[in-house]
């Protein structure tokens, strides 16, 4: 918010300066539009990349947690007879503590907010979608309020919070989500928002969310749930086929299995390639 009283001032300041130079308010108004334009772009460019800075520290200890959890598979893919549970439970635990330093790292963006309009909603942002990794569902609740949707998966998130608070606005949020993400990238949402109405018995209408789902997207996931819906079938109803974006918003346990070669697969809750802020 400063950034931009600054930048008024600014302008203001060399409006009036060239004005009586000049003896041309004109002149005076157009100097002072445009320093004031540039001051403003220069501080948010300035701040912008600070919080870069940070939100690239962020992902870079995921990546770390990651790596080191992938290390920690590929001990254990070495020792035959080795206990699933024993490492399910280690990996967990390098993860969260991955988290738990990412968050520390966004704490220090706290200073910045009062020079950046939006700083405050994109570091909340962020931090929901790490406190929702590691089931800090309080954290989240008390976040997803101030955050900013800017992905199908971070509104799922809202989604699935409000479902669990049985909110009255989950409806409104599902349609201004798929308005605002179309074509595959509401694959997630209307598959989400599908699930929900079956679980509360809503299966007629589930069908109806389907049949628009499946005119805009050709995901094998929501065509066979429409095909289970349409056959009076609900309890064949999966979201299975979405992997782990779907396992990553906690609603439903994902299949025991033994964790192959190879590495891990990225954090669907984690923003791909490097974020920016404006």
């Amino acid at each position: 918010m400063l950034s931009i009283i600054i930048s008024i001032v600014a302008g203001f300041c060399a409006g009036a300066g060239m004005e009586v130079v000049l003896d041309s308010p004109g002149w005076g108004i157009t100097v002072g539009c445009v320093v004031t334009i540039g001051v403003m772009f220069a501080m948010t460019r300035y701040f912008g990349k600070r919080l870069t800075n940070i939100a690239n520290q962020v992902q870079n200890l995921i990546q770390e947690s990651q790596n080191e959890a992938q290390r920690l598979i590929n001990r254990f893919q070495t020792k035959p007879g080795s206990s699933q549970k024993v490492m399910q439970t280690q990996i967990e635990k390098i993860v969260e503590k991955g988290i738990l330093k990412a968050l520390d790292v966004l704490t220090g963006a706290r200073p910045l907010y009062k020079w950046s309009p939006l700083a405050e909603r994109q570091i909340n942002t962020l931090k929901m979608q790490l406190h929702y990794q590691i089931k800090g569902f309080e954290e989240v609740d008390r976040l997803v309020s101030k955050i900013i949707v800017l992905d199908p998966m971070t509104l799922a998130m809202k989604m699935a919070r409000q479902y669990h608070q049985k909110s009255a606005d989950l409806d409104k949020t599902f349609r201004r989500g798929v308005k605002k993400f179309k074509y595959e990238k509401a694959t997630l949402i209307y598959s989400l928002y599908a699930w929900m109405l079956v679980k509360r018995k809503e299966t007629e209408k589930a069908l109806e969310v389907l049949a628009v789902a499946k005119e805009k997207t050709e995901h094998e996931t929501i065509q066979r749930n429409w095909q289970h819906l349409a056959n009076n079938k609900p309890n064949l109803f999966s979201n299975a086929g979405l992997g782990e974006q779907w396992y990553a918003l906690h609603l439903e346990a994902p299949p025991k299995q033994k964790v192959g070669k190879g590495r891990m697969k990225s954090n669907p809750m984690m923003p791909k390639g490097k974020r920016r802020f404006m």
